[in-house]
């Protein structure tokens, strides 16, 4: 798996970015059978997604500080290693504690991999970067969409263990094959360092306070509209069902594909914030939609309204990588990544909790401010660092 290329070496890590998603993401299918065998209530069961999402939450900082020293093939096989360890240990759980245990090992190998893969993509040269930026999106998101229907085929077919059994074959062999990926950090990106400490480029604060904010937007939407609140909603207001739901979010995630596609243009063809504010401003108003009216029309508008917007979180890391260029960049990326973490662990609960107190507008209220002082703050604060701009103009 030697490569000297970039285009190879993006070829690799993009693979191998695609095959340990799936590796991780085999489970969603899988809970209610995971749930009877090990005697998992359907709180339970929440609860391993909850520490999933925990595993992750730790894994984000330290990821992102290995991403700086060491190269990608081994960040990506080190990242195989832990998905493989994760998925043996649940394959052979006795108990729902071990299961737990093997959650949050799967969380912490699906930060390695993501934050190794999107430190990779970042560090493209500027004029390409969009474009760079959006195929990591593609990987993930092919990942994210084969990996359940692997797990559901093959755990119908022979069984759960079975399944996750299979996933952990996949991790071992892609840490293997990164073993033999020779592909240095690009000279012009390795963290700088003056009298043995990382020269970080001078950024102020609330510029870097409204970036780290896009992910915990996009988590928070995703895991309290999209995962909870819709599903909820279309079951007791609506009278739409669960094969609906599905396909309803099925094609919202062919439209955040698409999206992506072409946010990764505009990025590098046009301005890095026409391809951010517009996406954030998307992701506002299907919010508004959800709150204001209680009909099927505004429920699927909705959903492509806030997947269509939410490939601002892409851009906005081109833009921190803009802003990184020889500094650290892993470690804003682990900060970048932390924070639309722990959205994704608070937000799901809070919108439950405020949907069985008060109903469907108070529960997405919260969620509608956040995303509109986001896309204010976005507009108003971060610059424009595409094209010819330099992030030395940053004042």
């Amino acid at each position: 798996m030697e490569s000297r290329t970039p285009r190879r070496v993006g070829v690799a890590v993009g693979a191998g970015l695609f095959l340990l998603t799936v590796s991780a993401f085999v489970r969603p299918p899988l809970l209610p059978a995971i749930g009877r065998d090990l005697t998992i209530t359907a709180v339970g069961l929440g609860l391993l997604g909850s520490i999933f999402a925990i595993g992750r939450l730790a894994a984000d900082f330290p990821a992102g500080l290995l991403s700086d020293r060491i190269r990608p093939g081994p960040m990506m096989s080190i990242s195989g290693w832990i998905v493989a360890a994760g998925s043996v240990l649940l394959a052979i759980a006795p108990t729902a504690l071990v299961a737990y245990g093997a959650m949050f090992l799967l969380g912490i190998g699906s930060t390695f991999v993501l934050t190794t893969a999107m430190a990779h993509f970042a560090r493209a040269p500027r004029l390409r970067r969009g474009v760079a930026m959006s195929a990591f999106a593609a990987w993930l998101l092919a990942g994210q969409s084969f990996g359940p229907t692997a797990g559901g085929t093959i755990g119908s077919a022979f069984g759960w263990r079975w399944a996750v059994g299979v996933a952990a074959i996949l991790a071992v062999l892609v840490a293997v094959a990164f073993l033999f990926l020779r592909a240095p950090l690009p000279e012009t990106e390795r963290p700088k360092t003056i009298g043995g400490t990382q020269a970080g480029r001078l950024v102020p604060g609330h510029i870097l306070a409204f970036i780290y904010l896009l992910p915990a937007v996009q988590f928070a939407l995703g895991g309290a509209l999209l995962q909870t609140l819709i599903p909820i909603v279309a079951d007791a207001e609506l009278g739409i069902g669960p094969a609906v739901v599905g396909l309803a979010l099925g094609l919202g995630g062919v439209s955040r594909f698409v999206a992506a596609m072409v946010a990764g243009q505009v990025t590098d063809r046009i301005s890095r914030k026409w391809a951010l504010v517009p996406g954030q401003v998307l992701q506002t108003l299907g919010v508004a939609a959800f709150l204001l009216w209680a009909t099927p029309a505004a429920w699927f508008g909705s959903i492509l309204l806030v997947t269509l917007g939410s490939v601002g979180v892409n851009v906005g890391a081109t833009v921190l990588a803009d802003l990184s260029e020889g500094s650290a960049l892993g470690r804003r990326l682990g900060a970048f990544r932390f924070t639309g973490d722990a959205a994704f662990v608070v937000a799901p609960i809070l919108s439950g909790w405020l949907y069985e107190l008060a109903g469907r507008a108070v529960a997405t209220l919260p969620l509608l401010i956040f995303s509109a002082v986001v896309t204010v703050g976005v507009w108003a604060f971060v610059p424009e660092t595409g094209g010819t701009a330099s992030a030395d103009q940053v004042s």
